[in-house]
């Protein structure tokens, strides 16, 4: 039985591995943890959906899967049986693995020198001593560490809780500490290397037992992070190797060997292009999705420059739209005229970027301004505010803007809608999923207040204070981000007085909130003080015209600038 990434929101379509939860021959229950992901949104962990015991592990830390990629296989029967028949390979790693299971034993690293750093897959199985002392789980989101110090070295015996090294990651500085007691045989790391979670760290020797060595007739360097390990092909006079069912070739074999993932062999079937054509950039040369898709958008714009058609969009072979398909330049070296500082960029802020990105660049988006007098919505606020028991959700001026949105889009429907480039069709929504943007540590998330035409304000505040408390806490389940149809970006705690805030694709449209400040206003002939607050609407100029861009928000500024009207329309 097939374990697939499930659905994680709309808009989403891949996630990366941060940790694999179980191991082969592990029995689990239905709701149980199995891997952790993380996506532009948050970082989640992927429960089982029935009983079973783990067959098979297909991913590792770092894998980008598509959703509906074979995570996990499952078996009937105990553990230990599972586990006796799963295969030690991954098959993002080694080809073939659809076929059946590896019949080569496991090869273990050589004890009389100290391996170099760099580390195996972290999804590959353990020694087959179970002396292999991995890089644990640190923590939710972490991919990899960086090791500070080594407290141990080769001889040293170590006990059960004794820490073995520091490391730190982007989070906190910890101290990891033995599994079991035993004697460090061979130390993989030093300090200043950056280790993924589950990356060698130590191999231990159990107390009272004599040095590990494997068998002469296997001795083979362990494969590093840069090679797939592969089972030795069969002797010449051993019946010729098995085929696989999608007729790629034989298992195994020093000049068939392609490396890549199921779910990159089965795009590649269905856009009709050979492996063998492509430059893998993974490790050892592995080919990824990217890789696949980046393949075809190449061949796609070479036919189209062949043809003379460069200009004109080109429908893509699994049906979407290539929008200005472009690639980057390389940057220069800046070290060469100053200091520079390189850093890491959070997994969560690429796919924000990206995201962002495609947005921009399908979207031809217009922003409109406009000046909304809160003064009295703002006294009436603060006289309820004012009112309410201790500890009771506050009633913000974000709470307020949900309600008049709401009204808004229930106006202009057009609004509270996604265009589908590739039908030509507009999808109008029947139900108001307003978006809230919330700045946090690891990035901007944006939670959703589900049917907020049904709930009251009191409801809106006391269910926005909780979505921004787990925001800020890194604890958003993924279904409390889906269901989006319109998004509210306050940025008046911030300051500014206007601004132009990318549509959070696939919405149509988005309002921007700046800090309001006490302007001179002409009223009756006269000059008075009003709390004026700045509204910014961006939208989608494919499906709103700029008039009624405009009508929506001189609509938004009536209903903030008359409480009674927010009141009866909502």
């Amino acid at each position: 039985m097939e374990f697939r990434l499930p659905n994680l929101g709309e808009g989403i379509e891949s996630a990366t591995v941060t940790g694999v939860l179980v191991k082969p021959g592990e029995a689990v229950t239905a709701g149980q943890n199995l891997v952790a992901v993380e996506t532009d949104k948050a970082a989640v962990e992927v429960p089982a959906e029935a009983d079973g015991v783990v067959a098979e592990v297909l991913v590792k830390p770092g894998d980008k899967v598509p959703v509906g990629a074979v995570l996990l296989t499952f078996r009937s029967g105990p553990a230990d049986e599972a586990a006796e028949e799963t295969t030690e390979e991954t098959a993002s790693e080694t080809v073939g693995a659809a076929t059946g299971r590896a019949t080569a034993a496991p090869i273990p690293p050589p004890a009389s020198a100290e391996p170099p750093a760099a580390t195996p897959s972290p999804a590959a199985a353990t020694d087959p001593s179970g002396n292999e002392f991995r890089l644990p789980n640190l923590g939710e989101g972490i991919e990899a560490a960086t090791v500070t110090s080594v407290y141990v070295k080769t001889g040293d015996a170590v006990r059960a809780g004794q820490n073995v090294l520091a490391v730190e990651t982007d989070k906190a500085a910890v101290e990891v500490p033995a599994e079991a007691d035993g004697v460090v045989e061979a130390v993989y790391v030093k300090p200043g290397d950056k280790v993924p979670v589950g990356g060698r760290v130590l191999l231990l020797r159990p107390a009272g037992s004599g040095p590990t060595r494997p068998p002469v007739a296997q001795s083979r360097p362990p494969a590093t992070s840069s090679e797939p390990r592969v089972a030795p092909p069969p002797p010449p006079t051993t019946a010729p190797a098995r085929v696989t069912p999608n007729g790629e070739g034989p298992i195994v074999g020093p000049k068939t060997v392609i490396p890549a993932g199921p779910a990159t062999r089965r795009l590649a079937r269905e856009l009709g292009v050979g492996l063998s054509e492509i430059t893998g950039s993974g490790r050892g040369g592995r080919i990824t999705l990217d890789d696949v898709k980046a393949f075809v958008r190449a061949e796609r714009q070479r036919a189209r420059s062949d043809a003379g058609m460069a200009a004109a969009p080109a429908a893509s072979p699994a049906g979407g739209i290539i929008v200005n398909a472009f690639t980057l330049p390389p940057l220069p070296d800046f070290s060469k005229f100053g200091p520079v500082e390189v850093r890491e960029v959070s997994t969560t802020r690429q796919t924000i970027a990206k995201n962002l990105t495609v947005g921009w660049r399908t979207m031809p988006m217009v922003t409109q301004h406009e000046l909304a007098d809160i003064t009295d919505l703002e006294a009436g606020r603060k006289r309820i505010v004012e009112g309410l028991p201790k500890g009771a959700p506050k009633i913000t001026m974000t709470v307020l803007a949900i309600k008049a949105c709401v009204a808004a889009l229930k106006e202009f429907p057009q609004f509270n809608s996604s265009y589908d480039m590739n039908a030509g069709k507009l999808i109008l929504k029947h139900y108001y999923g307003i978006g809230i943007a919330a700045d946090t540590e690891r990035g901007l998330v944006v939670p959703v207040i589900r049917d907020a035409d049904k709930k009251s304000i009191r409801d809106l505040a006391a269910e926005v204070a909780t979505l921004a408390e787990k925001a800020r806490a890194n604890k958003l389940a993924i279904d409390e981000m889906r269901g989006g149809t319109f998004t509210i970006t306050n940025l008046g705690g911030i300051g500014g007085t206007a601004f132009t805030p990318i549509v959070n694709y696939p919405e149509v449209a988005i309002l921007g909130l700046s800090r309001s400040s006490l302007q001179p206003v002409v009223r009756d002939g006269h000059i008075v003080p009003r709390l004026m607050m700045p509204l910014s609407l961006t939208y989608d100029h494919r499906v709103i015209d700029g008039a009624d861009g405009c009508r929506f928000i001189v609509r938004l500024a009536q209903l903030f600038s008359d409480p009674i009207r927010l009141l009866m329309e909502t």
